[in-house]
């Protein structure tokens, strides 16, 4: 009987053992989630801040193509508008050029 006795008590001391173990799995893993749930609200967050920064870019590219602000650029640049007299006007025929075949020619030299 002392040896069913023993073999009973280490039974119930390797179960005891293997219910502390599964406690502390449950524990660790609970903790891990409630850190995850806050850093999944966090990047939450951070998506509508990104998201409202691509609004407000979209919108200030939106007015930086106006004519009337590439024209304001270019004068705080010190650009002027060119003259009729400086505009060259190119034969029909010599406007447009296939770069793809000059290039294969200049190769070909």
């Amino acid at each position: 009987m002392t040896g069913r006795a023993t073999s009973n008590a280490a039974a119930i001391l390797v179960l005891a053992m293997l219910l502390v173990l599964a406690c502390l799995s449950l524990v660790t893993s609970q903790h891990r989630a409630r850190g995850l749930f806050v850093e999944y609200g966090r990047l939450q967050l951070q998506a509508k801040d990104l998201e409202a920064d691509g609004n407000r870019l979209r919108i200030e590219l939106g007015k930086a193509a106006q004519p009337s602000a590439v024209t304001g650029a270019a004068r705080n640049l010190g650009l002027r508008p060119t003259e009729s007299r400086q505009t060259v006007f190119l034969p029909e025929a010599a406007a447009p050029v296939d770069l793809a075949a000059a290039a294969a020619r200049g190769a070909a030299q």
